[in-house]
């Protein structure tokens, strides 16, 4: 260790939350493709220090977490996520991601301004190191204590851009393999945009498609190969462990098989119409000094659309109404995502107003003016990465 590190260690102090369990959830943005050859205990490690990252962020709002931070995953809590239940076995499992996640890559897209001024932006894919620092000390085998680098960081912390998918860790987790966990990943981002539909169609070109999972584009070069030892085992890993439900068809050019067509059941859309009968959400447009006062009136924080609310039947609707989020409106917490995101500021943006002015201008219109709000309803659900409206 040099000592420009033993001294930004003893600058900041250890950012220590467990129990994230299976009722944690983990958000990322969409620009964050995958990380590269990642083991599924690996993947795991990493959705569950992003998780833990996640919560840190919106109960400790006033703390940033930065590339000093560390992250500590419990031994317990991991062992207990990953299915372990044996000390031997979890320290095993502990030290084999802890040799081999310091190494690993991410890979990113990233919009930039084009140069061609007929194009408002460009695609840049980047590759990057995840990892600053690992720890797993020897003697206690406590807790892997990670810091990661600032370029991955922005990308499911301080989600500003506002483009990002909440993944639930007990589907992620029940899942036994990396391939059933991206194909996952990428159908449930693709979830907002069908969000009124009882199903709906995801196609990916049979190359797409492997890489998406990580699988070589000359291995199982035969389709009845890939469709028997690769993906019927993937469908059926997704359909029988998550909420999901995955039919597929083929994408032919003439004879040849050249994509798959994935038809997927919207059972949360069926669960959650069944749950609003017995319990309508209500959600609230909170300032951020009122932040306490309504959790302790009883509100919950809803990360999937960065609201609070309550149930319509809560004791505490009368004390809260004060808060009632406008219908057809977006809450102050949503409109500063929607804002600050760089897309928007490009598309609506008014000569002579400044960024500061703009964003005022903007932000009240987001949350007052319900007409321009459903007048750009699709273009803002995109922005935001999931049905907000």
């Amino acid at each position: 260790m040099t000592d420009t590190d033993h001294t930004e260690e003893q600058e900041y102090l250890p950012y220590c939350i467990g129990n994230i369990r299976q009722n944690g959830v983990v958000s990322t943005s969409n620009r964050l493709i995958r990380p590269i050859e990642l083991s599924t205990n690996e993947y795991k490690a990493l959705l569950y220090a992003m998780a833990v990252a996640n919560y840190g962020e919106k109960n400790n709002q006033d703390r940033e977490i930065t590339e000093q931070t560390y992250i500590y995953l419990h031994k317990d809590d991991l062992g207990e996520l990953l299915g372990l239940n044996k000390k031997n076995s979890i320290n095993v499992a502990i030290d084999r991601i802890y040799k081999e996640l310091s190494s690993r890559v991410a890979h990113f897209v990233i919009e930039e301004p084009a140069d061609d001024p007929k194009r408002k932006v460009k695609k840049v894919h980047s590759v990057v190191p995840i990892i600053r620092e690992l720890r797993w000390e020897d003697d206690l085998k406590n807790a892997l204590q990670i810091r990661f680098t600032s370029e991955v960081l922005p990308y499911f912390t301080r989600l500003a851009n506002g483009n990002f998918t909440t993944y639930q860790l007990k589907d992620l987790f029940a899942l036994d393999s990396v391939t059933s966990m991206s194909l996952y990943s990428y159908i449930v981002k693709q979830e907002f945009k069908y969000a009124n539909q009882d199903t709906y169609e995801v196609e990916l070109s049979l190359e797409g498609l492997k890489a998406l999972i990580d699988i070589g584009e000359t291995k199982y070069d035969r389709w009845v190969d890939f469709r028997r030892y690769i993906l019927d085992r993937i469908v059926a890993e997704i359909n029988s462990k998550t909420s999901l439900k995955l039919e597929y068809d083929t994408i032919k050019k003439g004879r040849p098989i050249v994509g798959v067509r994935f038809k997927i059941l919207n059972d949360k859309k069926e669960n959650a119409i069944s749950q609003s009968k017995e319990k309508t959400k209500i959600y609230l447009d909170v300032d951020f000094n009122d932040n306490n006062l309504v959790k302790e009136l009883g509100a919950k924080f809803d990360m999937t659309v960065r609201s609070w609310y309550i149930y319509a039947n809560d004791p505490n609707s009368q004390k809260l109404k004060k808060w009632f989020k406008p219908e057809g409106c977006l809450t102050d917490s949503q409109a500063n995502v929607i804002v600050n995101d760089n897309l928007f500021q490009m598309e609506f943006a008014k000569p002579g107003l400044s960024m500061a002015e703009f964003k005022k201008e903007m932000k009240h219109k987001l949350k007052n003016d319900r007409d321009f709000v459903q007048a750009n309803r699709t273009r803002l659900n995109e922005i935001f990465g999931k049905e907000i409206i």
